[in-house]
C-alpha cells in the first residue's frame, strides 16, 4: 500500500497490499505536504519521512481489502515496530517519501 499525496489530495492506493509501504509525492505538492497531510488528518512530516497515523489509514481501507487483511496489517505494524518504524504509542508508522 501507499499514501499518494498529489496537489490538493492524499490518497491510500492498493490498500490490500500489506508487503510493502511508502508515501508518493508529487513533486508539484512538495511545498504543500505538511498542510495536506494536517488536513487530510493523515499524518505529519518527520525529518524527509511522514509519520502516517494508523487510524487513517484503517478508514481509508473500509470497505476495500479482503478477508485476512486485519492480520496482515497487523503484521505489518510488528515489522514495523521492529524496524523502529512505529510510534512508542502505535499511532502512527513511518514511512519513506518518493517523488514522482
Amino acid at each position: 500500500m501507499y499514501v499518494r499525496v498529489s496537489p490538493g489530495s492524499v490518497a491510500l492506493d492498493e490498500p490490500d497490499d500489506c508487503n510493502s509501504f511508502k508515501v508518493l509525492l508529487s513533486e508539484r505538492a512538495r511545498e504543500a505536504l505538511p498542510g495536506l497531510l494536517e488536513s487530510a488528518a493523515a499524518g505529519k512530516l518527520d525529518d524527509s519521512d511522514v509519520l502516517v497515523s494508523v487510524d487513517w489509514i484503517k478508514s481509508q481501507c473500509a470497505g476495500r481489502i479482503g478477508m485476512g487483511w486485519n492480520y496482515r496489517f497487523a503484521n505489518m505494524l510488528v515489522y514495523a515496530a521492529g524496524k523502529g518504524w512505529l510510534s512508542d504509542d502505535g499511532s502512527h508508522v513511518r514511512a519513506h517519501v518518493e517523488t514522482f
